[in-house]
């Protein structure tokens, strides 16, 4: 998980809780995903105004399977380096999903050009004006072009992490997780 700067705690939380945790066997306190948490700096300040350590650096994109970028308050101006990682991660063919206004960085990077893609529905308008080459769907809780995955508002995220879930391990997992 990538985070930035005045990152909101909402949707980082919604992606911990269900990827980091696996709720389908009581006994077991593992998860079914190995979730990292990244950035460009070893600290940012969340979006409710307290600093949170960020453990690793962006070279854990290099490994990561499955990339995602909850919203922050700036969303669009990440950090070079980070664009960089995301577009030679998306090279490499990782999963990559954004959260909520998330959608912005992926579009700063160039990610969601001719692509279909949403994001907060208060958003969509202003995602779609600065980013012409995306087709912003305002209609949807969120857009799964297979490794390319965007969610619409902050609760559309659940939803968004849980479909993630079932394509990955069923509806049986993902239902008891939710």
């Amino acid at each position: 998980m990538l985070v930035l700067d005045l990152v909101s705690l909402f949707e980082f939380g919604v992606a911990c809780d269900v990827f980091g945790a696996d709720r389908t066997h009581p006994a077991d306190c593992g998860g079914l995903y190995e979730v990292a948490v990244c950035g460009a700096a070893p600290e940012v300040t969340t979006g409710a105004g307290f600093s949170m350590r960020v453990p690793c650096g962006l070279d854990a994109l290099e490994r990561a399977e499955t990339v995602i970028v909850p919203p922050a308050r700036q969303p669009d101006e990440a950090p070079p380096e980070v664009l960089g990682a995301l577009r030679a991660a998306r090279g490499r063919g990782t999963r990559i999903m954004s959260l909520c206004t998330g959608a912005f960085v992926l579009a700063a990077a160039g990610i969601l050009d001719g692509h279909a893609a949403t994001t907060h529905w208060s958003e969509c308008a202003d995602l779609a004006r600065r980013y012409p080459r995306v087709r912003v769907d305002p209609r949807v809780l969120y857009v799964d072009e297979g490794d390319l995955l965007t969610s619409a508002g902050s609760a559309a995220s659940i939803d968004l992490c849980l479909h993630v879930v079932q394509r990955d391990y069923g509806a049986d997992v993902a239902a008891r997780i939710a």
